[in-house]
């Protein structure tokens, strides 16, 4: 089984509809199983706002959702919105787009998403990496995470490109799991990531999630990467489906 933890609505589609229909071919094509569709922070969004993908993907046997969620605009109605949908299985994570957007995942602002998080068992996500990657830096995810050990944080992207030194920071945090979407990315940069990889998952085989970024990145490339991985069968079962079972609680 494959699981692709990071997908999003492709942009070059007229309607929400054809997204999903769009969306759902590549999963078939590429031999995907399942999917989880991280909605935009925004209100209106090409990609979907949480409200727009919750009912897309209402009772959707293949795809979950991540609401995406900002403390700059209708929080506390974000927050409500999010709530309902935790209440009645419609979201299986809540995500912050650190770095798109400017606020630490350290700001005091955010306890009501990670208390939200806690109370209902599900994952926060964030963006890292590239440009403007202070506000979810190692560091401070592992001031985060030590802080909050009541919940579970997922890492997107690994600190791209500096994935040796996110391992490194965040390996004592067993509340952070990694998603590897993005890092296929760049042809370039991927022997340092698949070094950094070669040592890391077999270290903490049990923290790692496949994820792609469709819509912004090749699905195809991300799967090839993992399978080019140096890693066990069990290790590869655990990347490849059963870690995102755990993490979403998918059944």
């Amino acid at each position: 089984m494959i699981i692709d933890s990071h997908l999003h609505l492709p942009v070059d589609c007229p309607d929400f509809p054809a997204k999903r229909t769009a969306l759902l071919a590549e999963l078939r094509k590429n031999g995907v199983d399942r999917g989880i569709v991280i909605a935009d922070s925004a209100l209106e969004s090409t990609i979907g706002s949480t409200r727009d993908c919750a009912e897309l993907f209402r009772g959707d046997p293949v795809i979950r959702v991540v609401a995406g969620i900002s403390p700059f605009f209708s929080f506390r109605e974000q927050l409500a919105l999010c709530r309902t949908l935790l209440e009645h299985s419609e979201i299986v994570g809540l995500k912050l787009f650190t770095g798109h957007e400017h606020f630490y995942c350290t700001d005091p602002a955010l306890e009501p998403v990670y208390d939200l998080a806690a109370e209902f068992s599900v994952p926060v996500l964030f963006h890292t990496g590239w440009n403007d990657a202070q506000y979810a830096a190692p560091q401070i995810m592992k001031q985060l995470a030590q802080r909050r050990p009541q919940n579970r944080f997922v890492y997107c992207h690994c600190y791209y490109p500096e994935a040796a030194q996110c391992f490194e920071t965040l390996k004592c945090m067993e509340n952070v799991s990694f998603e590897l979407s993005s890092l296929a990315d760049d042809p370039d940069k991927l022997p340092g990531i698949r070094r950094a990889l070669a040592a890391a998952i077999p270290a903490m085989p049990h923290r790692f999630l496949f994820g792609s970024d469709f819509g912004s990145c090749s699905q195809r490339a991300h799967l090839d990467f993992a399978a080019s991985l140096d890693s066990t069968a069990e290790q590869r079962e655990l990347l490849m489906h059963r870690n995102a079972c755990a993490v979403y609680h998918l059944i």
